[in-house]
């Protein structure tokens, strides 16, 4: 782009001079002390702030004048002029001024929403969901049930004013009521070209403000809380009993306490044996409602999350055992000599490199 844009120019200038050697352009007679330049063949007149040129060989500088303005019209054309000032340019790079984090001076849910800034609601949640997803975070924004539907209920963000919309699947265990306020995770922002797309879009629309919704989730929020206060009574060695919840990208998705609304836990593909497998084979062995026994790994108190795996179960002598004997190695006693034995190796490993 840069190369056609420089060749463009380069063309342009080329153009320029070649019309100015010609005799298309010439100095009225009379004005060459003020500085006038007329077009011969078109009658334009371009008033210039110069005085006249010494000499009639020579280029005037009102003829100088008249190629820079001509190049400057050419790279406007080209749009190469000057850039927004709302964005700031450097060593090739666009920053957009951080004017979405701004906090609002009045309550937002106050106003009609006629009047409602719908760039900055969509601006500050979806940049606030970009910066925390890239530091592994979840946020969670404080709404307002606006209006319940056989479907899912209508809400309004209370920081920014923003419709949104939160599935009946959504939204917990019991139907939330109008006026509720709850905390919601948003599962999905539309951008800019879903705001003018046609009446078979995929999201949501407001009726008054014609824009497509977020959508909202208080299922998520109950599921973290659960998460986090299942953590608080984990220690990294602990055996416990958890089901199949679901199959995803990433492995198995672990229910604890023997409730599917109860916390969940992380168990990953390369963390069920120490001989890796693909994911029809583990859906075969593991299917949905599959009771299994798990080492905790890691519980992280702060968001909840907690690491399963079951590869410490097998030995040197008994790699790839949790696929295909998955019952023998998840026995009560064969666990319980596992974990000392995976205990002593590490104990072991660790003084050896301490030495």
């Amino acid at each position: 782009m840069a190369r056609r844009s420089v060749a463009a120019c380069t063309i342009a200038a080329c153009a320029t001079m070649s019309l100015l050697r010609s005799s298309a352009f010439t100095v009225a007679p009379g004005l060459r002390g003020s500085g006038v330049l007329r077009v011969a063949d078109h009658g334009l007149v371009a008033p210039q702030t110069v005085a006249s040129a010494s000499t009639d060989s020579a280029p005037s500088s009102a003829t100088c004048l008249a190629t820079g303005s001509l190049l400057g019209l050419a790279a406007v054309v080209l749009g190469l002029g000057r850039r927004s000032s709302r964005v700031t340019r450097w060593a090739s790079h666009n920053w957009e001024r951080k004017w979405w984090s701004v906090e609002e001076d009045q309550d937002p849910t106050t106003l009609p929403l006629w009047q409602r800034d719908w760039r900055y609601g969509f601006q500050l949640l979806k940049r606030t969901m970009h910066e925390a997803r890239k530091k592994g975070k979840k946020v969670f924004w404080e709404v307002r049930v606006l209006e319940s539907k056989d479907k899912g209920c209508s809400v309004e963000m209370l920081k920014s004013g923003m419709i949104g919309w939160c599935p009946m699947s959504q939204e917990g265990p019991a139907r939330l009521k109008v006026g509720d306020v709850v905390m919601m995770e948003c599962l999905a922002c539309p951008k800019n070209r879903v705001n003018t797309e046609r009446k078979h879009s995929p999201w949501p629309h407001t009726p008054i403000a014609f824009k497509a919704e977020p959508v909202f989730s208080h299922h998520h929020f109950l599921e973290r809380e659960r998460s986090i206060a299942k953590a608080k009574d984990l220690v990294t060695g602990d055996i416990v009993e958890c089901t199949v919840f679901k199959h995803i990208a990433r492995g198995l998705l672990m229910s604890m306490d023997g409730d599917e609304s109860g916390p969940k836990g992380m168990l990953s593909m390369m963390d069920i044996s120490r001989k890796m497998s693909s994911h029809g084979y583990v859906e075969k062995m593991f299917p949905e409602g599959t009771k299994m026994r798990c080492y905790v790994v890691h519980a992280d108190q702060n968001n909840g999350r907690i690491t399963l795996s079951t590869k410490e179960f097998e030995d040197d002598d008994k790699v790839g055992w949790m696929l295909s004997f998955p019952e023998r190695t998840m026995a009560a006693a064969s666990v319980a000599t596992a974990v000392d034995r995976f205990k002593g190796k590490r104990a072991d490993f660790i003084r050896l490199l301490q030495k």
